[in-house]
């Protein structure tokens, strides 16, 4: 058995296992909060847009106030004859002094005190409510302009152009009513035209200036205004300007993204265009950004964590069962029963692998112990049967040789003899370990139709065997030596009839032999040392071969089920009975072993 790794980190199946484990989540993780944060992104930016639009249409509702405020203004100044009279003059006077020359001249026309246009519509730049910053007069005598400056009414003559008159301080930059003015004594007769300004800043900053950058976009003369940062933002601007959707995002190669939303005016043509970096709106929101952040941290965590854990569980477990391994092809057993078994995996099917090998090391423990005794006892008895280790084939040359002569000489018998004990050493030096019980007593009875012959007339025996049981596996040479010990210890010169009766009957849960004779059996202060010795007697090789010697096979070979009875016969002689299990140790092949 391989080394195996102190870590998890030692196992490539579970270095890989948590590796993957770690790409993967942070490649989800990475993944979903992308897609989370794309997802609050639109979110936010929807809202925005609806932020946008809604005051939008808020200003769109105050610029159309704002222009019926500047109607119902026109339409009084017709309802006040001087006034118009004095509007015709500013209109016509190309400068200061004829508009003064054409008051003077109107003043003595009138009965009544004339009015100044100036100052009526110094009124109207301070109600708060009109909003409007600037006049303009055009008319064929040139561009003049109304304006506050430092409080006072200002009027400015000379002006070439609208341009001209937006470089005025304060003057404002969003035209946002344009009315003809009648001629007051040829009503069918227009004077010019008066248009009304205002300061987009007064209407868009103030609410604007900290939800996204933005501009008041004119096809024909561009930004008119915006906010603080809208220099920064004019591309985008411009790009905004353009494009065929209300809203969307602009991408510019090296730049992040923008998000832009346009509002075009219906009361002026202008746009009101709005932009925000999606950089931007990820810091404003960045709080939600950041716990989101957090959680999948966490999360993402939590797994690589609890992945890690378990790995590190399942790679102890595999230690456990790689180190038994390891004692079991090292012999130490003991190891194994000591090992104790970690607490996570005592209840789970890697527990039950765990305990499974557990188990099969301490059956493969005994088989193993089983299996030198036995081959140990099986050795032991065949060298003691040889006595000297005599050569076998030494043996049966001899053994042939003899048998020849006694052919020649017409003794039978000696032949005979002579034919059954080569048949008898042959059978058991070719023998295996493991044998049915119908080999068993075959041997056995080679054996004593060789006593028979040897104390003809002085010997018989009987064999008996129950056909159910004739397959059942045994130890091979384990009747021979329990007849041996009748010749050895029972068995009478003196008398002409020595019986031994060998039987084998099918019983429940196994198979009972028994052996039987008809000799002086044991004295009762003996018995007690033969059975003690047969139990608990030691394993030297100098001892008898007899009791002990089958016992101990037996033992190994059928565990638990065996018993091996010895005792008198009420009518003289020895018994023994011997109780075998019909189902042995299923993986106990005892000449595997060597």
């Amino acid at each position: 058995m391989g080394r195996f790794g102190s870590t998890f980190l030692g196992y490539r199946i579970y270095r890989k296992k948590f590796l993957a484990t770690v790409v993967v989540v942070l490649l989800l993780s990475v993944m979903v909060f992308v897609g989370m944060l794309v997802f609050f992104v639109n979110i936010w930016m929807n809202d925005l847009y609806q932020q946008s639009q809604s005051r939008f249409w808020e200003k769109e509702h105050q610029l159309a106030n704002i222009q019926a405020w500047t109607r119902d203004y026109t339409d009084r100044l017709y309802e006040n004859t001087t006034l118009t009279e004095d509007i015709k003059a500013l209109f016509c006077a190309e400068n200061e002094y004829e508009y003064t020359q054409q008051r003077r001249l109107n003043s003595l026309s009138s009965a009544t005190q004339i009015a100044y246009l100036p100052a009526d519509i110094k009124k109207l730049f301070l109600d708060s409510r009109s909003k409007i910053t600037g006049v303009t007069m055009r008319s064929d005598e040139g561009i003049k302009a109304l304006y506050l400056e430092k409080g006072d009414i200002r009027i400015a003559f000379h002006l070439e152009s609208l341009e001209d008159v937006k470089q005025i301080p304060g003057f404002g930059d969003l035209l946002v009513e344009s009315c003809s003015i009648r001629d007051p004594e040829h009503i069918s007769l227009t004077v010019g035209t008066m248009d009304f300004w205002i300061s987009s800043s007064d209407i868009y900053e103030s609410d604007y200036s900290g939800l996204a950058e933005w501009g008041i976009w004119s096809q024909e003369n561009g930004i008119l205004a915006g906010s603080d940062e809208v220099c920064r933002h004019a591309a985008y601007i411009r790009e905004a300007a353009v494009q065929e959707t209300g809203t969307g995002w602009l991408v510019q190669s090296g730049q992040p993204a923008v998000f832009y939303a346009r509002f075009d005016s219906g009361l002026n043509i202008y746009s009101y265009i709005m932009v925000k970096e999606v950089s931007d709106v990820i810091a404003d929101n960045k709080y939600i950004v950041t716990a989101l952040l957090a959680a999948f941290i966490l999360i993402g965590a939590g797994v690589i964590v609890n992945s890690y854990l378990s790995i590190r569980t399942d790679a102890a477990f595999l230690s456990n069962i790689m180190a038994s391994l390891t004692d079991m092809e090292e012999g130490h057993f003991d190891r194994i029963k000591a090992r104790e078994l970690p607490v996570l995996h005592r209840e789970n099917e890697y527990g039950m692998i765990a305990v499974a090998l557990k188990d099969v090391g301490m059956k493969l423990k005994g088989y193993i112990e089983t299996e030198y005794i036995l081959k140990l006892k099986q050795q032991e008895t065949q060298m003691r049967a040889l006595q000297h280790q005599i050569n076998p084939h030494f043996l049966y040359n001899t053994l042939e040789t003899l048998r020849s002569k006694a052919l020649v000489h017409a003794d039978r018998d000696l032949a005979d003899a002579i034919a059954m004990l080569g048949s008898l050493h042959r059978a058991r030096m070719h023998r295996t370990d493991s044998i049915t019980l119908r080999e068993e007593f075959e041997l056995l009875g080679m054996y004593l139709n060789i006593m028979v012959l040897r104390f003809e007339g002085r010997f018989v025996y009987q064999m008996e065997l129950d056909p159910e049981i004739e397959e059942m596996s045994t130890v091979n040479f384990w009747l021979q030596p329990l007849a041996e010990n009748f010749f050895t210890h029972g068995f009478d010169l003196n008398s002409e009839y020595n019986l031994l009766l060998v039987s084998g009957h099918a019983e429940s849960g196994g198979a009972r032999v028994e052996v039987t004779d008809n000799g002086s059996g044991a004295k009762p202060e003996l018995l007690d040392a033969i059975r003690r010795n047969m139990y608990e007697g030691n394993d030297d090789p100098e001892a008898d071969i007899g009791l002990r010697n089958v016992y101990m096979r037996l033992k190994f070979f059928y565990r638990d089920g065996f018993k091996m009875e010895v005792g008198n016969n009420q009518e003289g002689g020895f018994h023994i009975s011997i109780f075998i299990p019909g189902k042995v140790e299923k993986d106990v092949h005892s000449g595997d072993c060597g």
